[in-house]
């Protein structure tokens, strides 16, 4: 039987305490801005596959084809052939070409290096016209390549934020979104995205993988689903002093 998890939107203090705790569990990074077309094909890779196999995709797709006009000219069964470790190759190859020829209609070239003096919506704006991109891929691109705010929810942040009581506990991923991105501050959302997808991971874990490990959650006097369980005291193990140093950049949307 299912906990039901009263919602009442957080308050930004609430957000940042969370933040605090996960930052001094998993830590923090600086990221530095990438090429933005580049980020958007990894990204589209990594729909539906993990991160080993999508960066072994992208590599390949680099390496067999070292400009994006070679990627557009080449057949598109050669393309699908250069990604298929990332799955699904014969669909994300059709998407990847023909997001380079709206590209290159646009303007002439590959440059996307505008976004990195844009603002914030007008990169967004610019990146939802495509085929198969959608506000997770986008704000992927926002924060990891272009070091803009944005705050992307995969399933680990979708299921953590649920058990927080931070969104409504039948939200779909495309409320999820809209809810967080609005709630979460500027300042925090590299880094409490990160964090909470490795949180996710290890100990609010899926009840199919395992169910979550609420003795062991250093977020448990934060999160409304964690106060409705009877745990014996002391239970709580999870501290600052035994850090989690995983993956920094995590970009794989199941």
């Amino acid at each position: 039987m299912s906990t039901h998890i009263e919602h009442t939107p957080p308050t930004k203090r609430q957000i940042r305490r969370v933040h605090e705790l996960l930052k001094g569990q998993y830590g923090s990074r600086a990221p530095k801005p990438r090429d933005p077309l580049d980020g958007l094909i990894l990204i589209l890779l990594s729909q539906a596959t993990n991160d080993i196999n999508c960066d072994r995709a992208f590599n390949s797709l680099k390496l067999k084809f070292p400009t994006w006009d070679e990627v557009l000219d080449a057949p598109v069964s050669q393309v699908a052939d250069a990604i298929r470790s990332g799955g699904l190759a014969n669909q994300k190859a059709a998407r990847i070409q023909e997001i380079l020829r709206q590209i290159k209609d646009d303007g002439g070239n590959f440059d996307l290096s505008w976004m990195h003096n844009a603002t914030a919506d007008e990169c967004r704006n610019y990146m939802l016209k495509f085929h198969g991109i959608g506000p997770k891929t986008v704000a992927c691109v926002l924060v990891f390549f272009l070091n803009k705010p944005a705050f992307p929810v995969d399933t680990h942040v979708h299921r953590v934020t649920k058990r927080l009581g931070w969104i409504r506990p039948n939200a779909s991923a495309d409320e999820a979104h809209r809810v967080l991105e609005s709630l979460v501050p500027d300042d925090c959302k590299l880094d409490l995205h990160v964090n909470l997808i490795s949180h996710g991971r290890l100990i609010c874990r899926a009840q199919g993988n395992g169910g979550p490990k609420c003795g062991d959650c250093i977020l448990r006097q934060n999160c409304k689903y964690g106060k409705t369980l009877q745990l014996p005291r002391g239970t709580t193990k999870q501290t600052s002093s035994t850090k989690f140093h995983g993956t920094d950049f995590f970009v794989t949307l199941e």
